[in-house]
This record gives structure tokens, C-alpha cells and sequence, in this order.
């Protein structure tokens, strides 16, 4: 969240950040191994709860909705990214050495290597074992950071090094198709979705959430991969790829028309989104996106230890839920108030002091006092680059 985020927070994007968090969870029970109902595990019941790990990739459609107003607002594009992991790294290198020391005194040690490469979040394009699992989708979000602050630099000194980047980044998007939602978000915060058409099909959220699902979902499952190689080139053969790259653009299409209408606050949707509780889960989400693997690894293996597993059969799992999700919410509690409130406030109070003058302000880019380009040209620029970026998850 920006300083002073409260005037202009979005109700309807806060609370999508709260429903897309418990998907997520939903989906790290429903992956955990332990036994079932067959109503949860097969048919359509079993199907919809698969596709509850597609709340990231909503997340990172937020990302390219609210990032881009974020860094006109910064005061320069160095302040910018400072800013982001002072809001980000707390509470991730929290989660990672928590693991780490979990792992080194129950006798599975990690290598500091492999620690430290944790804490920095790699790109997608670097690929190492995630000690927290729910991390992978932060190398994204940096890069997605990283690629919108290099273009917006470098656009004012020349504009065709900064189309030649935004069209790398598009390339390595294609390449991993999970974030292609971040295209849809920049298109929506530069208004360029304003159209009769859009905004007709817009008024429908929950049928397009649900058409994006099962794109999604379909794309999944004939790519014969885990979702770790979903529909990429490095997991499937050239013939399978071309085939299936319409239906990623036709799932692209389908999950920005819902963003457009999610964030517009349209339809039931809407309604759903301004509950107390959907507003309280998205002010929290970042964390409870990140904590709740580690306590869910707690709480399966105290499970296994006593003999509950074989104790309930197939009711495992609905009880590993009720018993997971409290503490993980009560931890994503603690953590946003001290790590994402007050450690992440003191580090931008330092940071605002150092940053300030490095760079020239980004708002005098943009009313073309120095660079010589303007508004217009910045925002296609910009909007070209949206290639990589996370859940919002972290925005």
C-alpha cells in the first residue's frame, strides 16, 4: 500500500485481493494430500476447487491495475522501486528464514545458497527450488516492478530503446503466459477498456471469473504439465504450444473483462466485494498469501504424528481446513501490523530521505518539462511493458 493509500484505495480491487488470497488457501487444502469426499474430488465441485490456484493470476491482473498510478505518484522511478521492496521483502524474508530454521532444526538443512537466493525473489527465468512455495509468484511481480520503472526511465532519452524493452518483456510474457492478466490490468488503469462494448460485456463479472476458470483450467489439463510448466514452450512440444496459445489469449480476454468489471465494483461481484470481511481479508492478503503454507505444513504434520489422518479417512482434509485457517489468519494479522505497517513504515521513512534526490521526479517526466515526451507517448510506452508482475498480491 502507498503512502497516504487510504484516499485512494479502490473498495472493490481491496476486497477482490481478500477473495483471491482465499482461493488461493482453499487451494493449497484441497492440494495437501489428505483424503476427501468424492464430492470434493471429482466432477465439477472437484473441478472449480483446481482452479483456486488461479487466484494469483488475478492478483497479478491488480498488480498491472494499481502499480502503474503507484509509480506516477513516486517521485522518481529509483524511489519507486525502493518502495516496493520495502513493501514486499519484510514479510517475505520473514516467511523464508522462518522455513529455514524450521528445516535446520528438524534436521532437513538448506543451504545458505539456496536461502539467499530466496530472499531475493528471482525472475521466472531463474529457475530455483522455492523454500516458500507461495513465493514463486513475487519473481514476477519484481520483474513486472523493474520492467515499468526501466521503460518509464528511459522513454523521455529514447523512445525506441524503450519500445525495443516493452517488446522483450512481451516476448518473455508469452513465454510465461501466468502473468498475461498484468497486460489486462494496464490496459484498465490506462483507461484504454473506456469503450461501449467493454464496459456492456464489464457489467457481467462473475460470468467472465467464471469463463477464465475454465480456460484456464482446460489449458491445464491438455498441456498435461504442472502448473509450474503451465502452457510454456519449455514444457511442451512447438505444435502443442501454437495450438494452445488462442486459447491463452481468448482466457487473457475472458479475465481482463472480469477485472473490468470487478474493479468497477459491477454485479453481485460488487456487492460481495464491499463485505466488512472481504475489505478486512484484503488488508491483510499479502500476508495471508505467504504465511499459510508454513503453518499448514505445521498443522499436517502434527495431523500425521497423532493418527489423525487415518482417524478421520476422508475427512482430513475438511478438518486440516478448519484447523488451519484460524491461526493462518491470526498470524497474517500479526504480520501485517508489525512487518507490512509499522517495519515496512519506518524503512520508507528512511528511504524517502535517500531516494528523493536521485532521480529526477517522475511527475516532471510526465508533464514533458524535461525528456521531451509527455503524457501520451508514457502511458503506450508503459503500457507495452506491463510484461511480468505478482499478486498484487503485494501492491
Amino acid at each position: 500500500m502507498e503512502h497516504n493509500a487510504s484516499a485512494r484505495i479502490n473498495p472493490y480491487v481491496h476486497g477482490a485481493r481478500g477473495l483471491f488470497c482465499l482461493m488461493v488457501f482453499v487451494y493449497h487444502v484441497v492440494h495437501s494430500g489428505l483424503p476427501t469426499f468424492d464430492l470434493f474430488a471429482r466432477g465439477l465441485l472437484g473441478e472449480a476447487l483446481q482452479t483456486g490456484k488461479f487466484g494469483v493470476e488475478f492478483f497479478f491482473g491488480i498488480s498491472g491495475i494499481v502499480i502503474l498510478p503507484s509509480l506516477y505518484r513516486a517521485s522518481s522511478a529509483v524511489a519507486f522501486i525502493l518502495d516496493r521492496y520495502a513493501r514486499i521483502l519484510p514479510v517475505l524474508w520473514a516467511t523464508v528464514i522462518a522455513i529455514a530454521i524450521f528445516g535446520w532444526l528438524s534436521g532437513k538443512r538448506l543451504s545458505l545458497l539456496l536461502v539467499g537466493a530466496n530472499l531475493l525473489a528471482p525472475p521466472p527465468f531463474i529457475d530455483i527450488i522455492q523454500i516458500n512455495p507461495a513465493a514463486w509468484s513475487l519473481g514476477y511481480e519484481f520483474l513486472f516492478y523493474g520492467v515499468c520503472a526501466v521503460v518509464f526511465l528511459i522513454s523521455g532519452v529514447s523512445r525506441p530503446l524503450a519500445l525495443a524493452l516493452a517488446v522483450t518483456s512481451l516476448i518473455l510474457l508469452v513465454y510465461y503466459p501466468r502473468a498475461l492478466l498484468m497486460i489486462g490490468g494496464v490496459l484498465i488503469a490506462e483507461k484504454y477498456l473506456s469503450s461501449t462494448l467493454w464496459q456492456s460485456l464489464a457489467k457481467y463479472p462473475a460470468i467472465f471469473f467464471v469463463l477464465f476458470l475454465t480456460v484456464w483450467r482446460g489449458l491445464e489439463l491438455a498441456s498435461a504439465t504442472d502448473y509450474v510448466g503451465f502452457v510454456t514452450p519449455a514444457y511442451l512440444s512447438f505444435h502443442d504450444w501454437i495450438s494452445a496459445f488462442p486459447f491463452v489469449v481468448l482466457g487473457g480476454v475472458f479475465g481482463t473483462i472480469f477485472l473490468l468489471g470487478m474493479s468497477r465494483g459491477n454485479g453481485l461481484f460488487g456487492r460481495m466485494l464491499r463485505w466488512q470481511v472481504m475489505q478486512w481479508l484484503g488488508t491483510i492478503s499479502f500476508s495471508f498469501y505467504l504465511w499459510p503454507p508454513i503453518v499448514m505444513a505445521g498443522v499436517k504434520l502434527i495431523m500425521s504424528r497423532m493418527g489423525l489422518v487415518d482417524a478421520l479417512g476422508s475427512g482430513s482434509q475438511l478438518f486440516f481446513l478448519l484447523v488451519s485457517l484460524p491461526p493462518s489468519l491470526i498470524i497474517a494479522t500479526i504480520s501485517h501490523r508489525f512487518l507490512e505497517v509499522k517495519v515496512t513504515g519506518q524503512i520508507r521513512k528512511r528511504l524517502d530521505r535517500v531516494a528523493k534526490p536521485a532521480v529526477r521526479p517522475i511527475n516532471k517526466v510526465l508533464d514533458g518539462t524535461q525528456g521531451g515526451n509527455l503524457m501520451g507517448e508514457q502511458s503506450n510506452v508503459l503500457d507495452c511493458s506491463t510484461s511480468h508482475r505478482r499478486k498484487t498480491i503485494a501492491s
